[in-house]
Formats: C-alpha cells, sequence, structure tokens
C-alpha cells in the first residue's frame, strides 16, 4: 500500500527509499520479546499514528527508534541508509527527536536555557544570550506560546511544559518527530491547538510517530494507523481504509465484544451486594476528573482499568486529599468525606499506596523500618522520646507478614524494588486502614513478589473485611485481583462494573478502548 503524503494526500511510491525505516526490529527484557520483527516506515511529511494495548510494545519501540536502546536485531534507515543510534544524542543528530510522555526539560533552566541546551550559541567564546532570547522568543510566538523566554520552565504549568517540548523539539532540525502520548496532560483548546501543530509541522515536510490511544485525536492528523498487537503489526493502513472499530477489535481480539457485554453490571445491580457499600463516589470533579460515579464495597476488591490518560491516579489521589475536588461527592461508611491530605484520610481510614515508590514513597537513605513507620511514629514514642528498638519491633511485624527480604537496617535504597515495594505495604498496613488504595502495587517487581502482593490483596479484602481499591495498567492482574472492574476513559466512569469471572484481558483491553 502506497504511502500517502499528510499535506497534500498524493502517494509517494515517487520517493521510495526516503524518510525514516524500521526493518523487522527484534527486542527482548530478561528474555521476554516485546517487539516481534517490527517493521514500519515513515514519509517526509507523513503523520503516522501508533496504536497498542499496553504492553503492546509501542513505548519500547518509540525507545529503539530515538537511541535510548539498542534493540537485539533489525535496522534504523533513514533515506536508505542504515544507521547505527547508539543514544538519544545519535538521533537528535540524524535528525530524530523524541517528545515522551514524562516531561524532559529542566524546570530550574528558563526556557531560553532549555530551549539551548547542549548547543549553545558563543561570540568570541561568551554565550550570545541576547541571540538565543530572540531565537527562543521567535519559536515560542510561532507555535502559539505565551512564555517569558527569561522565565524558570518550572514555573509553567504541565500543559505548556508539554507544548514547549514539542516547539523545542523541532527547533533542533528535527525531520522526524516522535510523539508518544503528547495530550495526556493536555485539555479542550489545548488539545485543539496542539493538532494544528501537528498538521503545520505535517506541512512543512516533517515526518510524525504520533502515539495516542485516543483514536478521535489520531483520526483527526494521521494519514496511516499502525497498530501494535503482543508485539507485532496488526495493522498498518490508511486511515480511510479502516474504521475506528477496526482498530479496536484488531487490538482487543474478536471475542472480546460480546464478553465485554455479558459482564457489565449497571450500578444499581452493584447495590444488590450483600457488602456494605463504603466508598461512594458521585458527579467527582477535579482538575484532571470531569465525572467520576463508583461504588466500592467492604470485604471485595475493586480493580481500575483504563488507559494513559483515563484519570485513575488522580482518582487515588483525590481520595485521599492530594487533589483538590471542584465539584461533585464522596461519600466514606455513610458520611461525607473531603480529605485535606494524607494525614486526615488516615484518621479516616483511608490509606493510599504511590504508583512511584523512588519519587513519592520510600526515602532512600532511611533504614526499612523507618520507611514503614513514618506515618505512625508517634506509636513508638516513649516518655517524649523516639524508641528505636520499638520501631523496628512494630515494623518488624508487618514486614514479617509481607515476607521482606534483605538488609532491613541499611539504607531501603539496597533492597531490590520488589521488597523496597513490600516495605511500602507494610507502612500502608501499619496505619490500620480500613480503605486500601493501590496504584499500580506490583509495577517493576518480579513474578515471585507479584503472587506475594496478589496473595495478601485477597486477603485483606476477603478475610480482614477491608475496601480495597486496585489501580493497574495489566489487564491480567486486573482480571486476577478484582471482584469487581470499573473501566475509566477520560477523566470519566459511570459507575457501571464488570464482572471479573466473565472478563479476559482482550475483552476488558476492547472496553478501555472502546469508552475512549
Amino acid at each position: 500500500m502506497a504511502a500517502m503524503d499528510a499535506a497534500t494526500g498524493a502517494a509517494m511510491d515517487g520517493v521510495a527509499g526516503s524518510g525514516l525505516e524500521v526493518q523487522d526490529v527484534v527486542m527482548s527484557y530478561s528474555g521476554v520479546t516485546v517487539l516481534k520483527g517490527v517493521s514500519i516506515a515513515v514519509r517526509p511529511g507523513e503523520v503516522v499514528g501508533l496504536v497498542g494495548h499496553n504492553g503492546a510494545g509501542k513505548s519500547t519501540l518509540m525507545r529503539v527508534i530515538s537511541g535510548a536502546i539498542k534493540p537485539v536485531s533489525g535496522a534504523i534507515l533513514l533515506d536508505g541508509e542504515r544507521k547505527s543510534l547508539g543514544s538519544p544524542i545519535d538521533a537528535l543528530q540524524a535528525g530524530i527527536a523524541t517528545v515522551y510522555q514524562e516531561l524532559s526539560l529542566l524546570p530550574n533552566l528558563t526556557v531560553t536555557q532549555n530551549a539551548f541546551l547542549g548547543h549553545e550559541r558563543t561570540r568570541s567564546g561568551i554565550l550570545n544570550k541576547d541571540q538565543m532570547r530572540e531565537r527562543t522568543r521567535a519559536l515560542t510566538e510561532e507555535f502559539g506560546l505565551d512564555v517569558d523566554p527569561d522565565a524558570k520552565v518550572g514555573s509553567y504549568p504541565v500543559a505548556t511544559r508539554q507544548l514547549l517540548e514539542i516547539a523545542i523539539a523541532t527547533h533542533r532540525n528535527a525531520r522526524f518527530l516522535l510523539l508518544d502520548e503528547p495530550t495526556t496532560s493536555l485539555e479542550g483548546s489545548q488539545v485543539d491547538r496542539f493538532l494544528e501543530i501537528v498538521k503545520t509541522l505535517s506541512s512543512r515536510g516533517i515526518g510524525i510517530v504520533l502515539v495516542d490511544h485516543k483514536l478521535e485525536e489520531l483520526y483527526a492528523v494521521a494519514s496511516r494507523v499502525v497498530a501494535l498487537v503482543d508485539g507485532g503489526v496488526r495493522i498498518d493502513a490508511d486511515v480511510k481504509e479502516v474504521s475506528r472499530q477496526d482498530v479496536v477489535t484488531a487490538i482487543a481480539g474478536e471475542d472480546a465484544v460480546q464478553l465485554v457485554g455479558r459482564s457489565a453490571r449497571k450500578p444499581e445491580l452493584a447495590e444488590q451486594s450483600t457488602n456494605k457499600i463504603t466508598v461512594y463516589v458521585e458527579g467527582l470533579r477535579t482538575s484532571a476528573l470531569s465525572d467520576v460515579t463508583l461504588r466500592a464495597h467492604e470485604g471485595r476488591v475493586l480493580g481500575i482499568y483504563g488507559l494513559v490518560g483515563a484519570g485513575r491516579t488522580e482518582l487515588l489521589r483525590t481520595l485521599v486529599g492530594l487533589d483538590p475536588i471542584k465539584d461533585g461527592s464522596i461519600t466514606v461508611f455513610g458520611k461525607p468525606f473531603a480529605p485535606r491530605g494524607p494525614h486526615h484520610a488516615m484518621k479516616a481510614g483511608v490509606v493510599y499506596v504511590t504508583e512511584e515508590r523512588k519519587v513519592d514513597g520510600i526515602i532512600p537513605q532511611l533504614d526499612s523500618s523507618l520507611n514503614a513507620m513514618l506515618p505512625v511514629l508517634r506509636r513508638a514514642y516513649r516518655w517524649g522520646k523516639l524508641d528505636r528498638s520499638r520501631v523496628r519491633e512494630i515494623a518488624t511485624e508487618y514486614m514479617d507478614q509481607l515476607k521482606v527480604k534483605g538488609n532491613r537496617s541499611g539504607p531501603i535504597e539496597r533492597l531490590s524494588g520488589g521488597n523496597q515495594q513490600k516495605v511500602l505495604l507494610a507502612r500502608a498496613l501499619a496505619q490500620d486502614p480500613k480503605i486500601l488504595l493501590l496504584d499500580e502495587p506490583t509495577k517493576g517487581v518480579d513474578l515471585g513478589v507479584k503472587a506475594d502482593i496478589h496473595q495478601m490483596v485477597r486477603r485483606l479484602a476477603h478475610e480482614n473485611g477491608l475496601t480495597v481499591i486496585v489501580v493497574s495498567s495489566e489487564e491480567e492482574e486486573i482480571c486476577e485481583v478484582s471482584d469487581d472492574v470499573l473501566v475509566m476513559s477520560n477523566g470519566t466512569a459511570d459507575g457501571t462494573v464488570l464482572d471479573p469471572d466473565s472478563l479476559t484481558p482482550a475483552s476488558l483491553r476492547h472496553a478501555a478502548w472502546n469508552a475512549a
């Protein structure tokens, strides 16, 4: 099938060999093959939409093309010439720029300093600040960004910084631009502005790979769509030749549609459970959530699934007071609940375990006992002083339950990732939760630790009577640990729950993509 020029719609057979090509790329991690001979091509001025389920290999493919990782086999070609991209710098020098979902601009530097970082302009050996400032001003005005070149990047909201990333990437003479879920932090008019920017860049001959699970956005700008499924290319076609439903079906599988229909249970049916409703959220709105309704029950595990940008983490953060409520209501144990922060939530029996244990979870230099006891150190005070032996005694009780291995008396950063995660779970248990909120609880742990955590989750709910709400991007995990499943999409959820006994990972995937 001939590639199409994004600006003119003309077939590009006449420029065979021009552009960026990925040929038969294979990539493995720890013996698991995540890319299985992937081949795609991007021509100058073409926008290729890249879609796929969680774990399909999208981000891995982007990292290969950007030079962040080297594949096991396969080749990257530019204009028909094989390239060895040993680092992101090699890719930039070859004209391939990448904007990741996680922001990479340095918040403590100015907009100008970020724009010219690594290739500063000088005159007679002295930084030419005026020239760099004026070029930065022209660049940001070109992209419609109202920013001060001398202001620190960290002073601007995330949405502005996301658009700045794209502007600066193109400023570095990029011929090809890789965009990984760039609209996750954008909303409304900002998304529209971003799509206009993509069209403008395409019309200038820049080839773009756009990873986006929001098919409406993708179909608005892409000339071709590529669907990755389980590490292989399932669809590679002109957007005019493949429908959105075709894409969803390719990603989720043929059998998923009927399964989702059979497993759906409306909110009013969920109320018939003999288990008491402990958490009732209705019409919740925050800066990231637009309309969320859900019910969670005593002695049951509510699994929450959704695509990138669905608002799952933001929901948990709101439930413990980290994100403010704009509208709607939260009821906990039959009483209105508006937590002012995690400590206030803890007093009400609501405890949160973060997804990012290294960012806002562990304190690296403290030992495991202190990390586990941080929120409840008052329990170890005697006569006004902290009793370290009492800290170890209490912490050991919880860490033994979770089978924490390694040197507990040394800095926690020396433990494996799985054991660090177990210490955070021990911290949660030490707070005596009635409602436990777990955000990606098995992220970055091995299979043995994952099995231990799954067993713990089920035991806490089914034997101890806790309400457990689990957010996970792994379909298999949601199906395995949950008693009820809620699918979120673009900051919304209507309270409809799915029965995990009638679900498969494919049907859950289908439900999420359909909702998007």
